[in-house]
């Protein structure tokens, strides 16, 4: 996996200091960023590409915050792949 591609298609959602909340606009961008990375690079994306490349891109954008948001980076991860998931499975099955 490329993280840096995942990294580059996620960062609409997290260049927003926002980016963690559960604001509608956030979760919009949250879900916006996962359709266009879907449609890139397939819905085969490991939980450990998705923790990488959100703590990375947080690391680079904030430094010193990602430790206090490490359990956030893996709740959106899981998320992340959970979704891919899903549409892998829909996909298969239609």
């Amino acid at each position: 996996m490329d993280i840096q591609a995942l990294q580059l298609f996620l960062l609409p959602w997290l260049r927003v200091d926002t980016w963690h909340t559960r604001h509608p606009k956030d979760e919009e961008r949250f879900h916006q960023a996962l359709h266009v990375t879907f449609s890139e690079l397939g819905y085969s994306i490991a939980y450990e590409h998705f923790y990488e490349a959100i703590h990375r891109t947080v690391s680079e954008r904030q430094p010193g915050v990602e430790v206090y948001r490490s359990k956030t980076i893996e709740q959106f991860a899981r998320r992340a792949e959970a979704i891919g998931s899903y549409l892998f499975d829909v996909r298969n099955f239609q």
